[in-house]
């Protein structure tokens, strides 16, 4: 027989005395049910007579709920309670420990039953309510507001906490719909603080839409000697901010906040979409910003992209998901209201700025994105790309390069008329009064094909192609200019394809900048885009400083600036030396060259069988730079270590050809340099016939050590990176070839520059004429506000069906042993039975 743990013995344990003290006061009634858990051993730590006492409250099924109402009286009749401090904390530390129990046990109907107590029985007294305020407000000295505190029984409580992390919709729901009066302008309920990690709710000069125009960005914080005024808890606010982030909060402070909304256009909903996406771009900065708790925040960016998706998989068909990703409500918070203007799918937009592969991969996604690919931008007709084959395709890109002329041609009068006419529904033919669809507007052969030309870059599709023979042409340029087909010897000649290079540097240049303004004002950097600006500049650049070393050197020669051309006979680089601008600038032409070619990479990614490729070289790239900053850092320590230790020698007994080859810095650079490519030449330390023994020995000792960690070491490390990382995009290649995809298809369907290079330089000044003379004559700027034609309520009609579909998932999901199909069985089952014995 084990001994019987009495509950005198127990009571004195009990860390709460107004626990003590109901149970004395009521014995009778807690004695032998408190004895009978401690002797079944349902709690081993020392707060075992309170974890029973919560215990009993969870598992009291009557309707009369005693415990609860013995505790109120013992609370009513306890005079210390709301004078005396110690009493007052340890009411709030049991209120807050018995919902936490509640929580942590999942006792959801206890739960609802012990909220409903406080709310209707407990908080109208009043020195229960007036402790309550005092909890859970503060006035500012001087003020008569009150301002939450997040320190009391319902601001950041535990127990809301633990039921977020929980992810359980109706826990989180059942503390949310706790409300008690305390004023007339006070009414207390649950809340959590994420206000540290989202400024941006609270302040709008931290709102990104405004940072252009209220933020200064050269304050240098850090130079000027600006410090915080106390240590942020990262963990602290992490727990809240992650809380918050669970779709359980979500979805139930969605019902809460939308429940008595009535949308209109000026009222902006909750909408658990938006705040998803958010949470995720939040965690996404700071697990950048605060790398000790990476992992962490990538729990965060994780679990909110997976709720983000499962979402979209709710949506029943295609119409549901165009609405889905037609608007988001925090939008503003990402881009400015020009961009946002411009984008037919925010919310895909959004997905791109924050790496969201698997949303922006998916298939509703990819469908809405290909067909207005597809789509022309004026009639809403839709190309057949798909169902075409290979030979159909070849075809129509060969009718594309021939026409290329005249669907340029055709185009370039709407640029002075403002662009083409913007369809954003498509065009849709009507149907007559007898059911039939009406015909279009036949066109004769001639017009027909001028109609044709003219809305041939209405197709996004279409504008790039025309991009890609812009590109190609330019590679044939470069091809002729290095060729120099029709150069005459002596003589300084400049032929077209030297201008022809010029003009489309600066049109390309001109699209890659507009491109990276977008991209910084939404955060948004590509690496195709700094790729091609520095190619473009590489270009002009060279070119300029050929020109200049031209113009130096014929000057040198005592030729005058304006006869250089017919006089001047320094046409070859060589013939200005070595140090010549020339040189400089046909070096850097050369490098220019190569990354134009290398520039056909980014046009591999739209097509699904080299896109996996490019994707897996640009990832690679970024691999080799990282492991080519470590082989700097050695090359640099060993290269002057041995250069130092090789001038203690004398090498003259030694042969021409067997003297040691680190005389200069230079010199050792380059040889360790090239001993990555070709290892263990022990030679290059000198011969046998050097006196000083020491210093030579020591040498090849570093020469070893340089050896061992970069070719054994480094340069294994590297392979097995990039092994790892080709690993990782064969896992997911689609995915991440759709996602590349994707940023292509966003520049040629949100823009509104239709011409390829280099006549987008006519839109660049059409552009730019109309907007000096928009200043001149203070007009104002139109904007579109897209946001003006969401349907909220329509949207939100969609959220609360995603939402509901949601929940009706997750808890039918695998990962639940009884699902609600089982729940309901067996309710049908008992009120069978029920039916069945009073029947």
């Amino acid at each position: 027989m084990s001994k019987i743990r009495r509950v005198g013995d127990e009571l004195k344990r009990s860390r709460n005395q107004i626990i003590k003290d109901v149970i004395k006061n009521n014995h009778d009634f807690f004695d032998h049910r408190i004895e009978d858990r401690l002797n079944s051993h349902q709690s081993f730590n020392s707060n075992g007579i309170d974890e029973a006492f919560f215990d009993i409250i969870l598992e009291d099924e009557n309707d009369d709920c005693k415990p609860l109402e013995l505790l109120r009286t013992e609370i009513m009749n306890n005079g210390k309670i709301g004078f005396d401090t110690t009493c007052s904390d340890a009411l709030k530390m049991l209120l807050g420990d018995l919902l936490l129990e509640c929580v942590e046990k999942e006792k959801t109907v206890a739960l609802k039953k012990v909220l409903n107590w406080i709310q209707f029985q407990l908080a109208p007294i009043n020195k229960v309510k007036g402790l309550l305020k005092d909890w859970n407000y503060e006035k500012a000295i001087g003020s008569d507001r009150s301002t939450p505190k997040w320190n009391g029984l319902t601001g950041n409580s535990q127990a809301m906490i633990r039921a977020c992390e929980k992810d359980d919709f109706w826990m989180v729901s059942a503390l949310m719909s706790f409300r008690v009066s305390l004023t007339d302008q006070i009414e207390d309920t649950f809340r959590i603080d994420d206000s540290e990690f989202k400024p941006c709710e609270s302040d709008v000069r931290e709102q990104f839409k405004n940072r252009f125009t209220a933020r200064n960005f050269f304050t240098f914080p850090l130079s000027k000697r600006k410090y915080l005024e106390k240590a942020n808890d990262i963990l602290h606010h992490y727990n809240s901010f992650y809380a918050v982030s669970k779709p359980a909060y979500l979805i139930a402070r969605a019902e809460k906040e939308n429940k008595s909304k009535k949308f209109e256009m000026d009222v902006t909903p909750y909408d658990p979409i938006s705040e998803a996406f958010h949470n995720l771009h939040i965690a996404r900065i700071q697990s950048f910003r605060n790398v000790e708790y990476r992992n962490k925040f990538k729990t965060v960016k994780r679990e909110s992209k997976e709720f983000i998706v499962k979402m979209l998989d709710r949506c029943e068909n295609c119409s549901e998901a165009r609405l889905f990703l037609l608007q988001d409500y925090k939008i503003d918070h990402y881009f400015t209201d020009a961009m946002i203007d411009e984008m037919p799918y925010p919310r895909i937009e959004v997905a791109v700025a924050d790496k969201h592969e698997e949303f922006v991969a998916h298939d509703y996604c990819q469908q809405i994105l290909r067909e207005k690919w597809l789509q022309s931008d004026v009639t809403g007709e839709i190309m057949q790309w798909h169902s075409s084959k290979m030979y159909e395709k070849v075809f129509y890109f060969i009718d594309c390069v021939l026409l290329y002329p005249l669907h340029i041609l055709m185009y370039i009068p709407t640029v002075f008329c403002g662009g083409y006419p913007k369809n954003k529904e498509g065009y849709q033919r009507q149907k007559t009064p007898e059911g039939d669809m009406e015909e279009e507007t036949q066109f004769c052969c001639g017009l027909k094909l001028i109609r044709q030309s003219w809305l041939h870059l209405s197709f996004p599709i279409n504008r790039f192609i025309a991009n890609t023979i812009s590109h190609l042409l330019f590679l044939i340029i470069i091809v002729l200019n290095s060729e120099n087909p029709e150069d005459e010897d002596k003589k300084i000649d400049p032929d077209w394809y030297d201008f022809g290079i010029i003009v489309m540097a600066v049109g390309f240049l001109a699209t890659e900048c507009r491109d990276l303004w977008k991209r910084f004002k939404g955060k948004n950097f590509s690496f195709w885009n700094f790729f091609g600006i520095s190619l473009y500049l590489i270009l002009l650049g060279s070119k300029a400083t050929i020109v200049i070393g031209y113009v130096l050197g014929c000057g040198e020669e005592g030729i005058p600036f304006g006869k250089i051309l017919a006089d001047c006979k320094l046409d070859t680089p060589d013939e200005h030396g070595r140090n010549s601008p020339v040189v400089v600038g046909y070096s850097f032409l050369g490098i220019g060259i190569t990354m134009s070619f290398i520039k056909l990479i980014y046009f591999c990614q739209i097509d699904p069988t080299t896109g996996p490729i490019a994707i897996s070289i640009k990832k690679i790239v970024k691999d080799i730079v990282l492991v080519t900053v470590t082989h700097l850092i050695f090359l640099f320590s060993f290269g002057l270590g041995i250069y130092y230790i090789m001038q203690a020698t004398n090498d003259e007994k030694c042969e021409e050809k067997d003297r040691h080859m680190f005389r200069t810095p230079g010199d050792s650079f380059k040889a360790l340099f090239w001993n990555l490519f070709d290892p263990g030449k022990i030679e290059q330390l000198g011969c046998k016939s050097i006196p000083e023994k020491a210093p030579r020995y020591l040498g090849m000792g570093l020469f070893f050590m340089f050896l061992l960690f970069n070719v054994v070491i480094l340069m294994n490390a590297l392979i097995a990176i990039m092994n790892s990382t080709l690993n990782a995009v064969n896992m997911d290649k689609i995915k991440q070839w759709k996602f590349a995809r994707t940023g292509i298809w966003l520049q040629y369907i949100s823009t509104n520059l239709i011409l390829p290079c280099p006549f987008n330089l006519i839109e660049f000044l059409v552009l730019f004429v109309r907007f000096v003379y928009a200043k001149c004559t203070c007009q104002p700027k139109e904007q579109k506000n897209l946001r003006k034609e969401w349907n909220t309520a329509r949207y939100m009609s969609l959220v609360e069906k995603l939402s509901e579909r949601y929940r009706i998932h997750e808890e039918d999901s695998d990962k639940n042993d009884i699902t609600r199909e089982d729940i309901e069985n067996t309710k049908q089952d008992i009120i069978h039975a029920l039916r069945k014995s009073y029947g």
